[in-house]
């Protein structure tokens, strides 16, 4: 009990130490509920990201901007449990009333370039830095690497260890299954699962499915 309470003062400490050292580029609701698994990494060492959480909004997720830009949007009354990646380069886009599980990865960019050329290079930086004892990705080229915006809309529910790709939007109410890989838009009012996911039941927005 002791050692639980430590390590909850300690992430608590760590929290409010981040939130004050990026307040610049952080628009964070006073009635927002930050959970203890909560965690922010910027690895840029001139940011210009964006983040936002608005009003009773729970949420307990990752959020890392691995390069100098990046912006996430999170609505009101939306809950993000923990373990959960939201990894920004372009924009991650999260509206009202939406749940998110546990174990999640949104990712708005390709990380590497399609051509195997730059991603050659990409290790030859890694090795540079991590001997100049940086960080690995300090000096990446993200030119090369293609990145677009997710769209996560009102009332969507995305289950557990789903991963969600760049450029995707899904719809008002729709459901992601647990473990779903989504690399295309998902209507309004559907359910969809598999990988790749794919429509597999649709909803009566009016009406309560059980």
């Amino acid at each position: 009990m002791v050692i639980s309470f430590i390590k909850n003062s300690i992430k608590k400490y760590r929290l409010r130490r981040t939130i004050k050292q990026y307040a610049a580029f952080f628009d964070i609701h006073t009635k927002a509920l930050l959970l203890p698994d909560v965690s922010f990494d910027i690895r840029s060492a001139n940011p210009r990201v964006r983040l936002s959480v608005d009003e009773k909004a729970v949420v307990g997720c990752n959020f890392i901007f691995e390069s100098e830009s990046g912006e996430i949007r999170i609505g009101k009354r939306t809950y993000i449990g923990a373990g959960t990646k939201l990894i920004s380069r372009s924009g991650i886009y999260i509206g009202n009333d939406v749940t998110i599980a546990w174990g999640c990865w949104l990712y708005d960019h390709n990380s590497h370039s399609l051509d195997w050329h730059y991603r050659v290079k990409d290790i030859e930086q890694v090795y540079l830095d991590y001997n100049g004892h940086m960080d690995i990705i300090a000096n990446k080229d993200w030119s090369v690497v293609n990145a677009r915006p997710i769209h996560i809309c009102d009332k969507a529910w995305i289950g557990f260890n789903a991963i969600i790709l760049k450029g995707v939007t899904i719809g008002e109410g729709a459901i992601v299954g647990a473990g779903a890989v989504v690399t295309r838009d998902v209507p309004a009012w559907t359910v969809v699962a598999g990988n790749p996911a794919r429509v597999v039941k649709k909803l009566q927005p009016e009406g309560m499915e059980l």
